[in-house]
């Protein structure tokens, strides 16, 4: 990297980005991770000089119920307006979500509160001095509500006291395609706060070599400004260019001006919906996110079960009534054996078996492929053209499965992965 040699030459990164933004009418905002905890964050001075400060429950981290840790971020701030004239500053919570211990949390949501409300008046007098109007003030949060509340975040105050700008719901590494935005958009409606769910390069946890394609991300996009998005906010999207895995990953050929041209699209809500959308709805994580939630959307049937048979939601946001939309449905069982089959329902209704096609796919799938499956059947579901009442709603649906077998309880699990949707927009 040129990055030690070109600070040692006493480069100002900051200060070129910014200026190089204003030169070509760009805001910009400085992200301030509030709790990193990369490997390094146990070398940091602040970590080092105050034990008493840590955040025991995760190594590396500052707990924010001391108030000498809200100060010392006050206190960056403040040097910060002073030093460079940034249009804004956004808090990224979501690195590494937890500012308090997880038994704490919800009873201290007012620190963060009044830090917030601290910050933005630091704001206001910077952007007095230089005579501007607002200084915008964001922040990244997890993208449920029910998470923002477990981890302190009370966003409903933030945004009801004019205290933010801008809200954007994000998962903590992955595009989460079904994201409440619209639960967001209800908290900042009659207020002026815009909301902008976020897009990440990689697909899942497991899936490290694949990146989001354009119709992937059309998808997440058309998704979110269904439910009432101002806009997008891309995380990591440095990914989209970033050779540093090996020849196999998928992306380092796409390099920046490819990716970059990505976000001119997805900026257009009407482009969004004029080209073909690939829905993925995999999990997340499967072991759980790092802000302690579940996101792990597989359908699990265990063979011992009495009701061999699982569902889960998925979120499609297209009307499949319109005949220039072709949909189509798939998804990957692995743990079937030949003789077994799936019975497959969509919102209560029975999947016809002349709308399936069952590959076998004995060699499974590889970690260069996406996540590694063993053997697995790929279950391909084509849907009717122009249906009145179409088998996916425009919005949440279900899919539920049941098990159809003659050793019921030989033991063993059925694993229904990777549930994806295609909309092909026009003809053919």
């Amino acid at each position: 990297s040129l990055t030690p040699a070109v600070t040692a030459a006493g480069v100002d990164h900051t200060r070129v980005l910014m200026d190089r933004c204003h030169e070509h009418g760009m805001k910009f905002i400085a992200c301030l991770r509030m709790n990193d905890r990369h490997g390094n964050s146990v070398e940091a001075r602040v970590w080092k000089q105050h034990p008493q400060w840590r955040l025991d429950q995760f190594k590396g981290g500052l707990d924010y119920k001391h108030e000498g840790v809200r100060a010392k971020v006050l206190e960056f701030i403040a040097e910060l307006l002073e030093t460079y004239d940034v249009d804004g500053i956004e808090f990224d919570y979501l690195r590494w979500a937890h500012m308090f211990r997880t038994d704490e949390a919800e009873q201290h949501a007012p620190l963060l509160t009044d830090l917030t409300a601290q910050a933005r008046k630091l704001l206001d007098q910077a952007a007095s001095r230089r005579g501007v109007d607002r200084l915008r003030l964001g922040v990244r949060v997890p993208q449920t509500l029910e998470e923002c509340r477990g981890l302190g975040y009370d966003v409903a105050a933030w945004i009801s006291g004019g205290l933010v700008d801008y809200v954007v719901p994000s998962d903590f590494f992955f595009t989460d395609i079904e994201t409440r935005v619209e639960d967001f958009v209800a908290l900042a409606d009659g207020h002026d706060c815009r909301i902008y769910p976020a897009i990440h390069p990689i697909i899942a946890r497991g899936n490290d070599h694949q990146l989001m394609n354009l119709a992937n991300y059309r998808a997440a996009a058309h998704n979110f400004y269904a439910r009432g998005a101002d806009g997008l906010s891309p995380y990591n999207y440095m990914y989209a260019w970033d050779k540093r895995r090996d020849v196999s990953y998928v992306g380092s050929g796409l390099l920046w001006p490819g990716a970059v041209g990505y976000l001119r699209e997805l900026a257009d809500a009407e482009r969004v919906r004029s080209g073909d959308r690939h829905y993925l709805f995999h999990a997340l994580w499967v072991n759980g996110a790092p802000t302690g939630f579940e996101n792990d959307g597989r359908i699990i049937v265990e063979r011992t079960a009495t009701d061999l048979q699982g569902s889960r939601r998925f979120r499609v946001c297209d009307d499949l009534s319109d005949a220039n939309l072709r949909a189509v449905l798939q998804f990957k069982a692995a743990g079937m054996r030949e003789d077994e089959t799936l019975r497959i329902r969509l919102n209560g209704g029975d999947v016809r078996d002349d709308q399936i096609t069952r590959l076998f796919d004995a060699e499974g799938q590889t970690e260069y492929e996406g996540r590694e499956l063993p053997a697995f059947f790929l279950y391909h579901i084509d849907l009717p053209r122009g249906a009145a009442k179409p088998m996916i709603a425009n919005g949440d649906n279900e899919l539920s499965v049941q098990l159809v077998t003659d050793n019921g309880k030989s033991g063993g699990q059925v694993i229904i992965d990777e549930l994806e949707a295609y909309v092909h927009v026009g003809g053919g």
